[in-house]
């Protein structure tokens, strides 16, 4: 692993973040922490995860669940098309990496 590391991202990056890298690989999983590295500094990777969805639509949907949006007393019959909610306004505060893994972008 330590070789593998030091190839895709050199000596400095080892000595410095190879703690990191491994504690998040063991508590995220390799694939994430690899494509993520791949555009962002891996020291905040913690601080911008905001976890693995199906889809950028159900990140969407849960988000204004979280915020209180969504009210238990809404009718059956009100649709939210939650993947424009996602593609209009939410895609550009959080990136989605890989397979369904969201990241705030504003860090």
């Amino acid at each position: 692993d330590m070789v593998d590391f030091i190839k895709s991202y050199g000596e400095d990056d080892f000595i410095n973040n190879y703690e990191t890298y491994q504690r998040l690989v063991d508590d995220y999983g390799q694939e994430v922490v690899n494509e993520f590295m791949e555009d962002y500094d891996i020291e905040n990777f913690e601080d911008m995860y905001q976890g693995q969805y199906e889809s950028g639509a159900e990140f969407a949907e849960q988000i204004c669940q979280d915020c209180g949006y969504i009210s238990n007393n809404m009718p059956s019959w009100i649709e939210i098309d939650w993947e424009k909610t996602w593609e209009n306004a939410l895609s550009y505060d959080y990136t989605l990496i890989g397979e369904g893994y969201i990241f705030n972008a504003n860090y």
